[in-house]
């Protein structure tokens, strides 16, 4: 799942900043290493962290399309998956400028576009959203301690996924009316059976019309 994530991340950086060709996006750890077999400007995009996302986990049951039925299914938990973007140019000056590119796609299109999620990545018709994360504590300095790369600004993409937990049934038909039976006990004949419609003449609306009718004759 995460691999196909990170490749829909490229393509909406490419999309939305926009990143031509000639720049690479890699997901390989930035050490020092890896920098310096770089030729071509590249932006690093590490996925460093993965938590639950608590703020947006509400439980409870949903109803979503699957193709041409229905399914009912609990509602898809939240994660709050992390990357660091930087910028590997060879001069400051570019690499600012591209790093500020990157700041303005990410800001103006808070969400990755429905026609570049794959089937399989998370709740058919969910939305993944973008943010940029807070950086106290540190985060930069301690994250390029951790990968043993030299410090450079960067960017802590945070994006919100709903994991796909496969876990629905097919939902019917939606009720449109209801039958309530009563009869007197103290004479349980036939006759003394009465049913109470209720009918849902317009969905759309919240009113329901109430139509009361006596049946003689029906089986017990």
């Amino acid at each position: 799942m995460l691999h196909i994530l990170d490749e829909v991340l490229e393509t909406h950086l490419r999309n939305t900043v926009p990143l031509d060709r000639a720049i690479d996006v890699s997901f390989a750890i930035p050490d020092r290493e890896w920098s310096t077999g770089l030729a071509r400007p590249t932006i690093s995009a590490y996925l460093w962290d993965i938590k639950r996302d608590d703020k947006r986990n509400v439980g409870g049951v949903e109803l979503v399309d699957r193709g041409p039925t229905k399914i009912r299914r609990l509602v898809s938990p939240r994660v709050r998956i992390s990357y660091f973007l930087s910028v590997f140019t060879g001069d400051q000056r570019d690499e600012h400028v591209l790093l500020g590119r990157l700041l303005q796609g990410v800001m103006k299109s808070r969400q990755i576009s429905q026609d570049i999620i794959p089937v399989g990545l998370t709740t058919p018709g969910a939305r993944i959203e973008l943010s940029i994360g807070a950086t106290e504590g540190n985060i930069a300095r301690d994250f390029w301690s951790g990968v043993d790369g030299k410090y450079r600004p960067g960017l802590n993409l945070q994006i919100i996924l709903p994991v796909d937990i496969g876990m629905g049934v097919e939902a019917g038909p939606p009720t449109t009316g209801v039958d309530i039976r009563t009869s007197d006990q103290r004479q349980p004949s036939r006759n003394s059976q009465r049913v109470r419609s209720y009918i849902e003449e317009n969905p759309k609306s919240e009113k329901d019309v109430g139509d009361e009718k006596s049946q003689a004759g029906d089986a017990p």
